[in-house]
């Protein structure tokens, strides 16, 4: 009996022994159940992470063209060198990738949002084919083609179609980080950017596999990315370029346009810059020297730049006058060359006077005498209500970003701003369009139109036509009236006659021997930088008309000389191309 109780222990150490190896076995069991059953799927997915890289494909934009199909923005196929995450190390790979194409890469390294680094994106065809045949050296590495927007008629539609670049952290939280990436290119200005939504393509993803080297072992899936519309515009590229020429070595504007359905026929702005230079993005000293540039080549003058609209602004004085019954038919004014009023003498542009006339050869002659007479029976306050009705100080409704408005002083302003009363002298200046009044050149081409039309505007487009990439139309944009202005027929009547006058006898018959009739007004305002600036604006056919034109000259002088002039070079030019759109119905 004296060894039962050894025995005993030695069976318990036995038996927890046992449930230990027991317990660990469960253990054991459990886990590679757990792992084999429950997790299969989870290390499954890992393990396809680590085979199978899904590689995104940056989308094509949307074709832009003219009203004739010519191509005005699109995207060409370019190549990019991007190395696989994990697969090799990037600068390693970068060195091999310039011995195998013999040349220097100096963009530096970029991680992608995807994961990927791109070594360059600057490869040429030759340079392809070259890595394709050194596949071997280059572990975790493949060429991808991406679109590159391109402007072929470079700087002449800068203005109006803009120009796209990589989007930046503001844009990214103003778009979402749900509908785009730190990758994306979007439209940065023009109708690039207002038309963003339609231009902007469908993503498309390369689905691949590779080996524990990172090395490409096949393509599993692709799906191609896509453009999804073009946009025509109702620019006429060969007008615009025509356009473009007639300002060459100046700075000012050009602007054409339908009347009877408000389309842009064109819109030249100069000086002018390269878009296709901003695509890939410039450097920073680049960009300083170009907004820094005095003669601000990336304003849109026609729709931004202010100018003093000087005897244009008679059209609308003209208007209001006619409106308060205070130009008679037979009422005239005489002109002895200057107008005295309180002791001071305000000048006549004609130093030896006009001498009698009437309200509508004061027009076309643009007396000055004539007018200062009439604004101030008017006051300023009906001046303004007046270029208010024909949409001054107002959005144009036009589709393109950034417009800017002109500014329209007034007696409040006046005593707020510069602490000082409206005086006659302003109500002077007021009527022959200097002084504190501003306008762009958009606002005098938009008043213009509506005298065509006898009292209605169309809101102003560049969008014609959008199509899906089937061909099929799913936006046809048609004429929409914007403002209508009731006057007494007679008013309308009387002030065109004035401005065909202008140009048969007046200030604007430069443009007289032209083989159509035209109506139109000079303008010539007062510059305290420089000379004067050089304005002609009208319409024809003067009866149905067809072609509503503005033209500007930065320091051009009169307006009967530089701007008329191009004007006269400008209708000939439509009259020889587009002879057959003069007898169009609208």
């Amino acid at each position: 009996m004296w060894n039962e109780k050894p025995k005993i222990a030695v069976n318990h150490r036995i038996e927890l022994f046992t449930w230990i190896l027991f317990g660990i076995f469960a253990f054991l069991f459990f886990n590679l159940w757990y792992l084999s059953v429950l997790q299969s799927g989870l290390y499954q997915e890992k393990s396809e992470r680590n085979r199978i890289r899904v590689i995104p494909l940056q989308a094509p934009r949307g074709i832009i063209t003219d009203r004739h199909g010519q191509i005005l923005a699109q995207d060409v196929p370019k190549f990019a060198a991007v190395l696989l995450p994990g697969s090799a190390d990037p600068e390693k790979s970068r060195q091999t990738l310039e011995k195998i194409i013999k040349r220097k890469i100096e963009e530096p390294l970029r991680d992608r949002y995807s994961g990927e680094i791109i070594l360059t994106t600057q490869m040429s065809i030759e340079e392809v084919a070259m890595v394709e045949e050194a596949r071997k050296e280059l572990p975790g590495v493949m060429i991808e083609a991406y679109p590159m927007r391109v402007y072929p008629p470079g700087e002449d539609i800068a203005h109006i179609v803009g120009y796209v670049g990589k989007i930046n952290s503001e844009e990214l939280k103003r778009f979402g980080q749900t509908n785009y990436n730190n990758e994306d290119i979007i439209g940065k200005s023009g109708i690039e950017l207002n038309y963003e939504e339609f231009l902007r393509g469908e993503k498309g993803y390369r689905k691949i596999e590779v080996d524990a080297l990172g090395r490409i072992v096949r393509i599993l899936d692709t799906d191609f990315p896509r453009f999804r519309y073009t946009l025509t515009l109702t620019l006429d590229m060969e007008l615009q370029r025509y356009c473009n020429e007639l300002l060459a070595g100046k700075s000012g504007v050009i602007i054409v346009g339908d009347p009877t359905n408000g389309e842009l026929l064109a819109m030249a702005n100069q000086p002018s810059f390269e878009p296709n230079l901003l695509v890939d993005g410039v450097s920073q000293e680049e960009w300083n020297e170009l907004i820094e540039d005095p003669q601000k080549p990336l304003t849109t003058r026609s729709l931004q730049a202010l100018y003093p609209p000087g005897s244009i602004f008679k059209l609308i004085v003209g208007l209001a006058a006619q409106e308060a019954n205070i130009v008679s038919r037979d009422r005239t004014i005489f002109c002895p060359g200057y107008y005295e009023y309180n002791n001071q003498r305000y000048p006549c542009w004609r130093k030896s006077g006009h001498g009698r006339l009437t309200y509508e050869d004061a027009l076309a002659q643009s007396c000055n005498v004539t007018f200062y007479t009439l604004g101030l029976e008017l006051g300023q306050e009906r001046i303004i209500d007046m270029a208010r009705r024909l949409g001054f100080e107002a959005g144009t409704g036009i589709d393109l970003p950034g417009e800017n408005h002109g500014f329209l002083p007034t007696s409040r302003w006046k005593r707020q701003k510069i602490g000082e009363p409206w005086y006659p002298g302003d109500t002077i200046n007021l009527s022959i369009g200097q002084g504190y009044l501003l306008v762009t050149p958009f606002e005098i081409f938009q008043s213009v139109v509506t005298i065509s039309n006898r009292g209605i505007l169309y809101t102003p487009h560049f969008l014609k036509v959008i199509q899906n990439d089937k061909g099929e139309v799913i936006e046809r944009v048609l004429p929409k009236v914007k403002n209508r202005i009731e006057l007494k027929p007679d008013t309308w009547e009387r002030l065109i006659r004035g401005m065909t006058k202008g140009v048969a006898e007046g200030t604007g018959r430069a443009c007289r021997d032209l083989p159509i009739p035209i109506a139109g007004k000079t303008g010539t305002a007062q510059n305290p930088h420089g000379n004067d600036h050089s304005w002609f604006a009208g319409f024809f056919p003067v009866e149905s008309p067809r072609y509503v034109f503005v033209v500007l000259v930065e320091n051009g002088g009169d307006g009967s000389g530089e701007a008329a002039h191009r004007s006269k070079d400008l209708i000939q030019w439509i009259y020889e191309h587009r002879e057959s759109t003069l007898n169009e119905n609208g």
